[in-house]
């Protein structure tokens, strides 16, 4: 990906003028470190040709694992007939019992990306959030479509429920994390959960999350930065591969096509203005709070999508960092002031 030199006019290609007017200007604008790490991670695609590829591709660094936090791998029994879901759990080795627990969703478009990429940030959060950690690693599109995915990480929220004890976890104070496609199941993870009944979620975290296959919106046309359009749609159809035209979609698929918001868990929602999901992610947002979800919507300047793992360097990120720690600190542990507990 290029990004425009200020220093320049505006170019005219066809790229240029599909973009809209706002992104180019903030493109323009990007401080220094944003248009560093965008030019080192240069094109960013995902299609049938290449997938196989980007699977392999290294999007994050999961970190240097401490020697204060264990990382274990276990297997979640899975939906009859399906296979089991492996999970890797993180927990600090002086951890106490009774903790709360982030069920963590892995993005990558529904099509790529792993579980065992959460080992550095729950390094920290163990710690500093004392809490207890699950990464999933749910079953990835085209080959399983939707509800496959979704079932798995249902599965892994409903063992962490039923082994609470066993994981040293207040089954009140769970709650749901998930970034882009990771968002999106998160979502409709918590709709899921909601209507079957069976499982209390404390809180939902949706970071630049993967709401609406209708693609219909301005930012998610305006040629935005690592996750262009094409991607996106190829995400979802891969994700909904089992349905055909005139098929109703459900929301626990599709969030943005949930009727009903009402009854959710408190909401955390994130994404940057350079993101092609930006206007989706604030169409969701505001149905939450019109629907009497405590939601929290913060719209990060300089930030592309995923610019908090992908550019986790730069300053958008360390300011996401600590707003979503302040809040996840103050869901977790209600009442208590940081580092108190």
């Amino acid at each position: 990906m290029s990004v425009p030199d200020p220093t320049l006019p505006t170019p005219t290609s066809s790229t240029a003028t599909d973009r809209a007017d706002y992104l180019a200007s903030l493109l323009a604008a990007l401080p220094a470190d944003v248009r560093q790490r965008l030019q080192e991670i240069g094109a960013f695609s995902i299609n049938e040709g290449n997938l196989a590829a980007m699977r392999q591709r290294t999007l994050r660094s999961p970190g240097t694992p401490s020697n204060a936090v264990e990382h274990t791998d276990r297997l979640v029994p899975a939906a009859p007939g399906d296979p089991d879901v492996p999970v890797r759990l993180h927990r600090a080795h002086d951890a106490t019992t009774g903790l709360p627990c982030l069920v963590s969703i892995h993005g990558g478009g529904y099509v790529i990306g792993s579980h065992l990429g959460d080992d550095g940030r729950f390094d920290r959060w163990c710690t500093a959030l004392t809490c207890v950690g699950v990464s999933v690693g749910y079953r990835l599109a085209p080959e399983t479509p939707y509800p496959g995915p979704l079932e798995d990480c249902y599965a892994a929220l409903a063992w962490v429920h039923r082994n609470a004890a066993e994981l040293g976890v207040d089954p009140d104070r769970i709650g749901v994390i998930g970034g882009s496609a990771g968002g999106g199941l998160a979502a409709g993870l918590a709709l899921l959960a909601r209507d079957r009944g069976e499982i209390p979620v404390g809180f939902q975290v949706l970071s630049y999350p993967m709401l609406d296959d209708r693609l219909q919106t301005a930012s998610g046309r305006a040629g935005a930065p690592l996750w262009d359009a094409a991607t996106n749609q190829y995400g979802w159809q891969a994700y909904l591969g089992g349905y055909g035209a005139g098929q109703a979609i459900p929301g626990y698929a599709v969030p943005a096509r949930a009727h009903d918001l009402r009854g959710l868990p408190p909401a955390f929602v994130t994404v940057g203005n350079l993101d092609g999901l930006l206007d989706e992610d604030l169409d969701y947002a505001r149905r939450l709070i019109a629907a009497g979800v405590p939601t929290d919507l913060h719209v990060f300047a300089d930030g592309p999508h995923a610019f908090d793992s992908m550019l986790s360097d730069t300053a958008v990120a360390g300011r996401a960092r600590r707003v979503l720690e302040d809040w996840l600190h103050a869901r977790m542990h209600p009442g208590a002031r940081p580092g108190a507990e």
